[in-house]
């Protein structure tokens, strides 16, 4: 029978992205299960009051994904823990740029790619040597339902998100030989302190016949956090993801998005594209 029940030791788990939302959350409920949590982000004050609040073992990192000299400086502090490197790697940082993707600057798209994906590869190649040379580890990177399904809107980020997920699948089979799992967590909506539509805001009006797209974008999105799940939830997943004996190669959350990523995955596109947009625009109506 297939063990999908927690391993119970202790592991060494850097999970980045931890200072807010889905990340701190998965600190938490990480360090109350016994296990050595590295907090790591670029609020170093925000990682110390995680630090003195959670019970546990929590060790606050800083850590700009997008700095190379933060991210080797990440990897020698955990060294001083941690010798033979970390048992999980929790790929959480990230954000969400949203907005029509004619009316969003080239730098701001940069940004976006540098941080969800570019910042994900260069922490996961920092980490990995010490993985290969154990032959053990496991590496939780966060994606996206949008990473699957994309609505209108939703283009870059969910670009970076696709990107996620196809990064994913060759690593977990290019690491599988020196017995590296990689798993992917796919979150619908999720409430924490991230607001999605403040890109938007900020650098949309620029093209005056996308206006009517954006209200209704902005809307919609208005209307899914309003359903959104906790961070909580989301974290409970992510930590089931990353310390069950034989993990799945992904995780839908909540569970019941896992009936409407099927649905969209599988119907012809034009039915797709018209179901999205309905959505979409009747959020505004």
């Amino acid at each position: 029978m297939k063990n999908d029940g927690p391993d119970t030791g202790g592991k060494a788990i850097l999970v980045t992205g931890a200072s807010s939302g889905i990340g701190r959350a998965t600190a938490i409920q990480l360090a109350a299960a016994g296990h050595t949590v590295f907090a790591a982000a670029r609020r170093l004050d925000r990682l110390t009051e995680l630090a003195r609040t959670t019970p546990g073992t929590v060790i606050p990192v800083r850590l700009d994904v997008r700095d190379p000299e933060s991210v080797r400086a990440a990897v020698a502090t955990v060294a001083e823990t941690c010798p033979d490197g970390l048992d999980v790697l929790v790929n959480n940082a990230g954000y969400a740029l949203i907005g029509p993707a004619e009316t969003l600057s080239t730098e701001g798209v940069r940004a976006q790619f540098e941080t969800n994906v570019i910042g994900l590869l260069d922490v996961t190649r920092a980490f990995l040597p010490q993985m290969r040379a154990r032959r053990s580890g496991r590496i939780v990177n966060i994606s996206s339902l949008l990473g699957a399904i994309t609505v209108p809107g939703s283009g870059i980020y969910g670009g970076s998100k696709h990107a996620v997920e196809a990064l994913s699948d060759a690593l977990r089979m290019e690491l599988k030989q020196f017995g590296v799992e990689v798993v992917v967590v796919q979150p619908s909506f999720a409430s924490t302190d991230i607001d999605v539509t403040q890109h938007m805001a900020s650098g949309g009006g620029a093209i005056a016949e996308y206006a009517p797209l954006e209200r209704q974008l902005t809307a919609y999105l208005d209307e899914q956090m309003q359903k959104a799940v906790s961070g909580e939830v989301v974290a409970a997943c992510v930590v089931h993801a990353s310390t069950t004996a034989r993990p799945k190669a992904r995780y839908v959350t909540p569970q019941r998005e896992a009936v409407t990523l099927g649905l969209l995955t599988a119907l012809p596109t034009r039915l797709t594209d018209a179901l999205k947009l309905r959505l979409v625009r009747g959020a505004a109506a």
